[in-house]
């Protein structure tokens, strides 16, 4: 296959590839990344999407996205063995790049190795450090994959993204080497403009609630710290103040089976059952319709990257009640109210000030001006990673 030529000018279309794992935080983190891509003028970057052939359809989640399926992506195939053995024994991706070259991909994106003198450049991703930070939330074969994971990141990528200054710090504290190697790309999330938000009077009906309540959109992992809340709630209740936390997000913990089964039953010992209902996952447009009418959202977690929910706060223009954790004051959103992540009366005090400060008629005003400013935050994400992939075009063009 003859490959095209590759310029720099500012109307060149750059193919870049990306392996979709099934993993929740990187699935969410490209459909932000593919809608910044969107965004962009003249459509500079041609995201390419490749997955296994056993992977689900995630067609409906990458609308207007390419996808390449192959059997060398499917964990523990035939296929996936024998590339494993290849690029074991080669120190190559051979099977990943012939892939990647049939489809025109200069660049990988968000992974971390094709391999030595391989004709594409890479472009790996750290999520966080957390396993630094909170040691006791891992096995100690945990802490060591992933410190064996992210040092291969760094020494096999041409680029390395994270996603706040908190990341970067901790990457050229541990790999100070590779320093030179870390680009920061601060994702912007939001609500797909596409989907109609349910209205409040249906989740009403539908999820048997009432009256103002609060939103916690995170999934049920140790260091989102949902008992802080519990015991929050424990306090106002018995200050007769029972304010009411919807709670949506998977209850199969992937990292605690037990934290689930567990956080419930210190919930009946609180006695707040009443006040923090679980809805688990929902339809996105649930969601929505739930961001959009909460008194705000909450995220109490004890460790972040970036946070989408804090993102997605800042997008629809909502309040936040938060932990002031070093990302969550980088990330600033505009309606905010802090407490310690080990404070639960400073968390009930913040509901409280949230609820005090709420008012319809500003609210709406609020996100309406959020959504004004919406096309302008995203597209400045999409610029920023642009820039990094012609950064790394230029170099292999030098």
């Amino acid at each position: 296959m003859v490959e095209e030529e590759f310029a720099l000018s500012d109307g060149q279309n750059i193919r870049v590839g990306f392996v979709l794992f099934p993993l929740l935080g990187l699935h969410n983190n490209l459909r932000n990344l593919f809608a910044a891509i969107r965004s962009l003028q003249g459509n500079p970057l041609t995201p390419v999407l490749f997955m296994g052939k056993r992977q689900r359809d995630v067609s409906a989640d990458f609308s207007g996205i390419e996808i390449v399926r192959a059997s060398i992506l499917d964990h523990k195939s035939v296929a996936w063995v024998i590339r494993k053995i290849i690029a074991k024994v080669t120190r190559r991706d051979y099977l990943l790049e012939r892939l990647l070259r049939r489809h025109s991909i200069k660049v990988l994106s968000h992974v971390s190795f094709l391999g030595r003198q391989t004709a594409a450049k890479t472009i790996g991703w750290i999520a966080d450090f957390q396993h630094v930070h909170l040691p006791e939330y891992f096995t100690r074969e945990e802490i060591l994959v992933r410190d064996n994971q992210f040092r291969d990141v760094c020494v096999n990528s041409d680029r390395v993204i994270v996603s706040s200054e908190c990341a970067r710090a901790d990457l050229c504290t541990i790999f100070p080497e590779y320093a030179h190697k870390a680009e920061l790309l601060r994702f912007v999330a939001g609500p797909d403009l596409l989907v109609q938000a349910s209205i409040l009077e249906e989740l009403q009906k539908l999820y048997g609630f009432d009256g103002p309540y609060f939103l916690l959109p995170n999934q049920f992992w140790p260091h989102k710290n949902h008992r802080i809340v519990l015991d929050a709630l424990r306090l106002l209740k018995s200050r007769n103040q029972p304010y009411l936390v919807l709670v949506t997000g998977s209850t199969k913990g992937h990292t605690s089976p037990l934290y689930f089964t567990e956080l419930m039953q210190y919930a009946d010992e609180c006695n707040v059952l009443d006040c923090f209902r679980v809805l688990g996952v929902i339809p996105y447009a649930h969601l929505i319709g739930l961001m959009e009418n909460a008194v705000a959202i909450i995220n109490p977690s004890r460790f972040e990257g970036w946070s989408t929910s804090v993102e997605e706060a800042k997008s629809i223009g909502k309040q936040i009640v938060l932990s002031d954790i070093p990302v969550h004051l980088e990330q600033a959103p505009e309606r905010s109210f802090y407490f310690s992540a080990n404070d639960p009366l400073a968390l009930a005090d913040a509901m409280v000030d949230a609820s005090s400060h709420f008012e319809k008629y500003n609210d709406e005003a609020s996100q309406k001006l959020a959504r004004i400013r919406y096309p302008d935050r995203i597209r400045e994400f999409g610029d920023t990673y642009l820039q990094i992939v012609r950064n790394v075009v230029l170099e292999m063009e030098c």
